[in-house]
């Protein structure tokens, strides 16, 4: 196992190892016990961290009873496409007893996170953060916080010793018997158990009295769909009423005699008394001041979440790993699979509270984690912090600041191409079910455990429902994510190269190219300095539906995923491959070339 030290002073690139030993064991999160992934016998998954230059190279030991994969979220992979980790797409899945090594060059900064890309680990815990430190001489955005030398060498130093914190929410089934009930019952199971930081949670439970005011117009109304509805003790809509959160044409109802026979998915919320995560932070005599980076991955399976750090000062400096113009914040919205930097001010020393509050209507969840500053030679305030935002989300007080993610500007400003190589629409929509998803009208076929990768015998000419063909390397390419009407938004995440944003509205995008549509609804757009991210959410959809538009580049040679990052829209089929440079596709290296379920480098 690698022991981070840091070399970007010397600007010396190395070769970093990690061996990662994954399994299945017996855990309890926030207080309830039930087998989980661990690596390293760690959950979440250990820290890996590099130096923007490094290079990777990370063998995963599958010790568990389940095949599986590792994908490195937002890591391009650049012309190492055989290490992004998706099964069917890159490689086949690392058979129990059998090892597979990911190589990869860091060519970004910032943070990422690991995760499991195979069936529906990912919500059994199969996840870790990644954190790559920028090279010297990168531009960073500290002069518009402060001028003042001091303050911009306590910020610095606050960046090299950046915390990440994996942000989730968690059920106590396994997913391999919610995925079957799921598919078996038509129904997407819109209740999770508890949310956790760095792993660390507890069940909360609200007595109706309690769950009454924070009873929102969406929520009221999908109770209103079915005569005498209340929600479950686990504060979320009942089985009955989960119909009114897809079309109202359509769609087949779900079996509620299946999902009457697992109670437990929607009823009966035990709370516990399990120890919040407590992140501590300290600040010597000699310091003037205390500045703290916290790297707020997105580790979420099902809903988008409110998050806010109760009094302090913060700005958001990053957003996926790239810098953006600091802007000062009091909550900001985090959807799976983002990932947020967050720079914060501590100056009275207390223990202050981080809040995540689910936005999504179907349920009413939400947590909390400790961040404990202390000052030496000080005595802490005893006095409880104040909250910015409610159980719900909402702002308990005018002035609040709530990010919009649209207004972020990059650091440094961007370029993209005037013109682009081709334009394509992609639909999203529920396929005739209510866990069942689908990308261009058809949900995207099983392909975890083909036999041969779509790397690997690459279609130069194919354009189908599922596969998007850029031949040239040199392109560039609009990607229009259409979503139907009342639609959720959708987080969509691109593996490979990143996507720029270049602008989102309602209704049908029914213009022939993003320069049509700039030009006639300018307001819509921003194609001067966009920000680059590989997750994004769609606008949530109304009657008319929705539009978002991206622009990406395709001189990444491989085959990368494009979906959605919410786990049951993911394995309901809501994806595709983008085929990108298929005229000059690399050559796969024989060792992941010749890997067939644990063959030649994968017997331990």
């Amino acid at each position: 196992m690698n022991t981070y030290s840091s070399t970007t002073a010397s600007n010396l690139h190395v070769t970093r190892n990690y061996n990662l030993s994954v399994t299945w064991e017996k855990h309890s999160p926030d207080g309830f016990e039930r087998n989980v992934f661990k690596i390293n016998n760690q959950f979440p998954a250990p820290l890996l961290e590099f130096d923007e230059g490094d290079k990777a190279i990370v063998i995963v030991n599958n010790n568990s009873p389940y095949a599986l994969t590792l994908h490195w979220h937002g890591i391009e992979q650049l012309h190492t496409p055989w290490s992004d980790g998706v099964p069917g797409i890159s490689q086949t899945p690392i058979q129990p007893g059998c090892s597979f090594t990911y190589r990869w060059t860091n060519t970004q900064h910032g943070p990422y996170f690991y995760h499991s890309h195979y069936a529906g680990q990912f919500n059994d815990g199969l996840y870790g953060p990644l954190i790559v430190h920028p090279k010297p001489g990168t531009a960073k955005p500290w002069r518009f916080i402060s001028k003042d030398i001091k303050t911009i060498n306590a910020i610095e130093k606050a960046e090299h010793d950046r915390l990440p914190l994996l942000l989730s929410d968690w059920r106590h089934g396994e997913s391999t018997l919610l995925d079957e009930v799921a598919k078996e019952a038509n129904a997407d199971l819109l209740c999770m158990d508890s949310v956790l930081v760095n792993g660390k949670g507890k069940v909360s439970c609200l007595t109706p009295a309690e769950q009454q005011p924070l009873i929102g117009p969406g929520l009221t109304r999908a109770l209103a769909s079915v005569p005498n509805a209340k929600l479950t003790d686990k504060s979320c809509v009942p089985p009955e009423a989960l119909k009114a959160f897809g079309p109202p044409f359509g769609i087949a109802a779900p079996d509620l005699e299946l999902l009457a026979d697992f109670p437990s998915i929607f009823y009966g919320c035990k709370a516990t008394t399990a120890r919040a995560e407590v992140t501590t932070i300290k600040q010597s005599v000699c310091d003037k001041e205390t500045w703290q980076f916290f790297d707020m991955i997105g580790s979420f399976g099902m809903f988008a979440f409110m998050v806010s750090i109760d009094e302090v000062d913060a700005w958001i400096v990053s957003l996926d790993g790239n810098y953006i113009e600091p802007i000062p914040v009091d909550a900001m919205v985090i959807g799976n699979g983002q990932r947020f930097t967050v720079l914060a001010r501590f100056k009275k020393a207390k223990r202050y509270t981080l809040r995540l509050s689910n936005l999504a209507d179907p349920q009413i969840l939400f947590g909390e984690s400790v961040i404990d500053f202390q000052i030496e030679g000080k005595v802490q305030a005893k006095t409880p912090s104040k909250p910015y935002i409610d159980r719900r989300g909402n702002p308990v007080r005018g002035g609040v600041l709530i990010f919009d993610g649209g207004v972020a500007k990059p650091h440094p400003s961007t370029k993209i191409p005037a013109t682009v190589d081709a334009t394509y629409k992609v639909t999203m929509q529920l396929a005739g079910a209510l866990q069942k998803w689908a990308l261009n009208v058809t949900a995207t076929p099983d392909v975890e455990n083909i036999p041969t990768p779509y790397l690997f015998d690459p279609m130069p000419g194919l354009q189908d429902n599922h596969t998007i063909t850029v031949p040239s390397a040199a392109s560039w390419v609009d990607y229009i994510m259409q979503s139907a009407p009342f639609g959720p938004p959708h987080p969509m995440h691109v593996h490979g190269r990143h996507f720029y944003i270049l602008g989102s509205g309602d209704g049908d995008f029914n213009w022939p190219t993003v320069a049509a549509a700039a030009a006639e609804r300018p307001e819509l757009f921003n194609l001067i300095n966009p920000q680059l991210r590989d997750t994004y959410n769609t606008p949530i959809s109304g009657p008319t539906g929705s539009w978002l538009a991206v622009r990406r580049a395709s001189d990444n040679e491989g085959a990368w995923l494009l979906h959605c990052h919410i786990q049951s829209h993911v394995q309901g089929g809501m994806a595709m491959v983008i085929q990108d440079g298929t005229d000059s596709y690399p050559r796969i290296p024989d060792e992941y070339r010749n890997y067939q379920y644990g063959g030649s480098m994968g017997k331990k």
